[in-house]
């Protein structure tokens, strides 16, 4: 009832908040699996898929489907990575446009207690097609940064977790600025040994562009390692 409680008083607070700052504000929904796979001792293979919906959930936004592989070392603080993804968008007319996208990444993490902090830097080039249009900057590269705090309950198969994202622009020259910001707060669950459900509610807000978009997105990732 607590977690209840905490989640529905969240979802209001933001919705209180896009509704009052928002030029263009919408919701959508997302919903994923996950797979972890243990190849040796610190390293692992992970591939997972997710489709999102937007338009307040009425329309097909993005298909991702991921695979990749990272390593943890140093007393499991510090996780190195590297992946690729394959997506499909749907544009508002409803043509589909297929796009690759290349990241890698460094993660340092600490415990405190019950709490974990962690900090992500991810570097993202996404290329799309030249045969489907001309487009004035491919690939787009941006730099993620990433902070998040995990709080484990103690005696209790879940965890909190809140973090805040921000994409730094690299792919235009002279204009490498933050043009998004994201937060994110959810819940995961442990169904049973290896498997946890993980509902998240997410805000994204786009900054220092015109006609900035600001997006609500509830989320559902089932997760199996």
């Amino acid at each position: 009832m607590r977690l209840k409680k905490f989640f529905l008083s969240l979802g209001c607070i933001i919705l209180f908040i896009a509704g009052a700052e928002a030029q263009s504000f919408e919701t959508g929904g997302i919903v994923g699996m996950e797979y972890d796979l243990k190849i040796l001792k610190g390293w692992h293979f992970n591939a997972g898929t997710q489709v999102r919906f937007n338009h307040n959930f009425t329309h097909y936004d993005r298909w991702k489907v991921t695979a990749g592989t990272d390593y943890t070392f140093w007393q499991k603080r510090i996780k190195i990575g590297a992946a690729y993804s394959l997506l499909n968008y749907q544009d508002d007319e409803g043509f589909f446009d297929w796009r690759h996208r290349i990241t890698g990444s460094l993660t340092l993490s600490q415990k405190f207690g019950i709490a974990k902090l962690s900090y992500r830097a991810a570097f993202q080039s996404t290329f799309r097609d030249e045969s489907r249009g001309d487009y004035k900057f491919n690939p787009k590269t941006y730099m993620r940064n990433r902070l998040q705090c995990t709080f484990s309950i103690p005696g209790k198969p879940v965890k909190l977790y809140v973090s805040e994202e921000f994409w730094w622009r690299l792919y235009h020259p002279g204009k490498n600025i933050i043009d998004e910001l994201r937060t994110t707060a959810g819940v995961k669950y442990e169904v049973r040994k290896h498997h946890t459900l993980d509902f998240f509610l997410r805000l994204s807000d786009e900054v220092q562009v015109k006609n900035p978009e600001h997006k609500l997105m509830i989320g559902f990732t089932y997760s199996i390692d």
